[in-house]
């Protein structure tokens, strides 16, 4: 009886996170933070990488590692995905200082055949240059759906955006899989 209550009350606190993640969305409660890249060799900065963050007013800082997934289980990270392209085009124009800014896109974005319109749209009306933006890329979206995400990488790649590879390692990608994909 008691691991039912408790399922259940995990229960409510996926579905309220949810319902507070769907508000944080429409009400700007998201930010991004900025991390500087360095080249190992040199120590010379090439760029940031974007660090999605929400600090709701109720629960303080939610950790990405908590809300991400349940923004994938619940359909909410196309929005997030195209709120951060948004947000992070807008930035580099903003502060033109920034050399590149690099931003995470989920493997659910990658896979979607409107990513690509997405990003150009993003470019275009925000009037950004595609050389200073790059989008990483996780392994588990390759795995996804390899010719959706290796068709719309190559695309986006042909605008002149920098494609990086993320958390490689953690999935079941081989090296020899990853050379098809235009990755710098």
């Amino acid at each position: 009886c008691i691991f039912y209550v408790c399922i259940d009350q995990y229960i409510r606190d996926r579905r309220s996170l949810a319902h507070d993640l769907k508000h944080a969305i429409q009400h700007d409660e998201l930010s991004l933070d900025l991390q500087p890249q360095f080249m190992t060799g040199t120590g010379e900065l090439v760029g940031f990488e974007a660090l999605l963050r929400w600090r709701c007013p109720m629960r303080g800082l939610v950790s990405p590692a908590e809300f991400i997934p349940l923004a994938e289980e619940n359909g909410l990270i196309i929005e997030i995905d195209k709120w951060v392209l948004n947000k992070a085009c807008k930035l580099l124009t903003q502060y033109s200082w920034l050399p590149r800014l690099a931003v995470n896109v989920s493997a659910k974005a990658i896979c979607q055949q409107q990513i690509v319109s997405q990003v150009q749209t993003a470019l275009f009306d925000i009037g950004v240059s595609a050389s200073r933006l790059e989008l990483e890329v996780t392994e588990t979206a390759l795995i996804h759906d390899l010719n959706r995400a290796l068709h719309n990488l190559r695309q986006i790649k042909a605008l002149g955006i920098s494609i990086a590879m993320d958390d490689f390692g953690t999935g079941y990608s081989s090296l020899s899989m990853l050379s098809s994909f235009p990755f710098d």
